[in-house]
């Protein structure tokens, strides 16, 4: 380095006006730092806004490509996909095709983080820059990787890359999605690797990276794609599994054997041999370790347009962008425009979350369709399928798809079957909640009803039930199926009602709750439709009315008739009553194969008592009463594996 500035002191180069060597590149530096920025602003804005909770993922383009994938394989899009990260996955591809990986040069966060520990590992002198025969194998494991995080994405519609990604994992603080080994592992590969090894994640494991490159080669990608679709149509029964790894493995071949076969990106950086002194800037300066130098035109696969090697070049109109001085603030530019052109793509173009059909094409096209939006429980891919589980089950409906971005649903229909009005009524869940307790009122329960606009799902009433215990004296609320949904609301009996006051609560536009040690607020915007009317209940048939009994079978209850059966019936007593813990005890209970049902139960007295019913022959009532009484709690979670639980209740 030494001699290389010697000799540019001294030769006779024609530098260009104001020239200084160690000059930046500020669009790229302006571009790295402003995504830094927004992230860690989004990180930490759930400390100002605790209701905020950022979506770290809401336009990355892999998530948007593996998404496409599965959505194209079974309908459906992976998690809380939408169309935004697929609009930022296909510009990904057509800024592949045309400016190279720009994603990778000027926006990835592990690539700008593992070019900055890679200025610390070449000041401390202990970076190297891996060649030859240990760089082709070692670039294998990112097309290992892909294949994985593909196949995986594709079988459970669940992103699998959120399990190990070090930018997710450290963006949202090792949330339920991630494999805390994985996600450690690959965050010390990142950091140690980055510093050592010339960026080790970005060249040989990132999966973006694989299949960005893999985009290099559109016409293999296409031809492999085009096949498959081919061999299916034929009715030959490929599984898409090899559809990845022939796409995989083709794409490591052609990345270290086929440099002569990179047709594409369309732009490139080229070198004016005619002016060039020789200097090496430009191959010191890539980021890459590409030999810019020693090329007319850069046909490398690692070249991602970081235009490094044109801020370096100190002679004017040598290194370029396709020999055009004019080019030379194009991926910059490009790269804003692509983002700014998914933003606005992912506005008027929204891919179904799920999109199910249950008939053919015949029967379908004389469906009808229902639209409803504003559903907020439609917010990923579990609760849309459950949502179309539900439809599924309703007479007269032929399918369903919904939108996770707009919380909105369609479903087909047979007219001749059923209509909006009866499918309306069918996705209405009704709802009671007992707000506050309260001992016995004896001038009864007042109730005062009402219809409410702007108000549909199991979210809208769960917000209400917080306005009402924040901003009123009511003891609980219920909503029924109407249009709009009618309101029940249940006050003292001695409380006087002002009906303005109330619609003027009912009609706030935000309410704030405490959730998790933290106050966040919650948007509203209902809306009180026609007048109020009052009645009275007594309190009895308000505590009935309250209760939510809960019932649950087991071991095989449809096994044993009636006259084998035997039921013990606990009282509550002092115990706390709640549908949170009950699932444990079931849980415990049901390791006996001799109890087969548990349900609660209120008696005209309004007392709560717990109904057990077992085989007589294979359990009894002492034997039950020894399991309740245990100190912990032996239960089963849902995916099979086993715990303990603290027991807290005391019979």
């Amino acid at each position: 380095m030494d001699k290389l500035y010697e000799y540019l002191r001294n030769e006779p180069i024609p530098l260009r006006k104001n020239f200084k060597l160690k000059r930046t590149n500020l669009p790229r530096i302006l571009l790295q730092w402003g995504f830094m920025v927004i992230i860690t602003f989004l990180a930490f804005l759930p400390l100002q806004r605790a209701e905020y909770t950022p979506d770290f993922e809401a336009y990355c383009p892999f998530g948007g490509l593996q998404a496409f994938g599965s959505y194209l394989l079974s309908n459906s899009l992976a998690c809380t996909m939408t169309s935004a990260q697929i609009s930022m996955g296909v510009l990904l591809l057509i800024g592949v095709l045309v400016f190279s990986k720009l994603f990778c040069s000027y926006i990835c966060p592990i690539g700008t983080f593992s070019e900055w520990l890679g200025k610390l590992g070449c000041k401390i002198k202990v970076r190297i820059t891996v060649m030859g025969l240990s760089d082709k194998l070692l670039r294998s494991l990112k097309y290992v990787l892909l294949f994985v995080t593909f196949y995986f994405t594709l079988q459970s519609s669940e992103l699998f890359c959120k399990k190990f990604d070090p930018y997710y994992a450290i963006s949202t603080g090792f949330s339920m999605d991630v494999v805390l080994l994985y996600a450690s592992l690959a965050i010390a590969l990142v950091i140690i690797g980055s510093v050592f090894l010339r960026l080790f994640w970005c060249k040989y494991l990132c999966p973006l990276g694989a299949i960005s490159n893999i985009f290099k080669f559109a016409w293999f990608f296409l031809s492999v794609i085009l096949l498959y679709i081919l061999l299916i149509k034929t009715g030959l029964n490929v599984h898409y599994a090899w559809l990845l790894a022939v796409i995989c493995l083709g794409g490591y071949i052609l990345e270290i054997q086929g440099e002569k076969l990179l047709f594409f990106p369309v732009a490139r950086i080229t070198r004016n041999e005619s002016t060039c002194t020789g200097c090496q800037l430009c191959s010191l300066k890539c980021p890459q370790a590409i030999d810019v130098a020693s090329m007319k035109v850069v046909k490398h696969i690692d070249c991602n347009l970081c235009s490094e090697c044109i801020m370096a070049c100190p002679v004017k109109q040598t290194i370029q962008i396709n020999r055009n001085s004019k080019l030379k603030w194009m991926p910059p530019v490009a790269t804003v425009v692509l983002i700014v052109l998914g933003f606005a793509l992912s506005k008027i173009w929204e891919v179904p979350t799920i999109d199910q059909k249950w008939y053919g094409t015949a029967e379908m096209s004389k469906a009808e369709v229902y639209s409803r939006s504003g559903l907020k429980d439609i917010k990923c891919f579990g609760s849309s399928m459950a949502f179309a589980a539900k439809m599924k089950e309703v007479k007269g409906v032929m399918g369903v798809s919904t939108y996770v971005g707009t919380h909105t649903v369609k479903i087909y229909y047979d007219p001749s079957v059923t209509n909006a009005s009866k499918l309306q009524s069918e996705i209405f869940t009704p709802m009671t909640m007992a707000i506050r307790t309260m001992g016995k009122e004896e001038k009864g329960v007042k109730i005062v009803s009402l219809m409410l606009d702007h108000f549909f799902d199991p979210m809208d009433f769960n917000y209400l039930s917080v306005l009402l215990k924040e901003k009123t004296e009511a003891l609980g609320v219920e909503s029924k199926f109407d249009c709009p949904v009618r309101i029940n609301i249940f006050f003292p009996g001695a409380v006087e009602i002002d009906s303005q006051k109330l619609t003027d609560i009912l009609e706030s536009k935000s309410v704030e709750a405490e959730s998790g040690g933290k106050i966040i607020t919650l948007d509203l915007g209902y809306k009180v439709a026609g007048k109020m009317e009052e009645s009275k209940i007594s309190w009895k048939e308000y505590a009935h009315k309250m209760f939510q009994p809960y019932w649950q079978e087991f071991n095989q209850i449809r096994n044993y008739s009636g006259n084998v059966l035997d039921t013990l019936r606990i009282p509550l007593g002092e115990n706390k009553y709640t549908a949170n813990t009950l699932p444990y005890l079931v849980s415990h209970l049901s390791n006996d194969d001799g109890i087969i049902e548990f349900r609660s139960v209120l008696d005209s007295a309004l007392q709560i008592s717990f109904e057990i019913i077992y085989v007589d022959s294979m359990s009894n009532s002492e034997q039950i009463k020894k399991a309740l009484k245990v100190d912990s709690l032996s239960i089963t979670y849902q995916d099979g594996e086993k715990g303990r639980v603290p027991n807290t209740y005391k019979f």
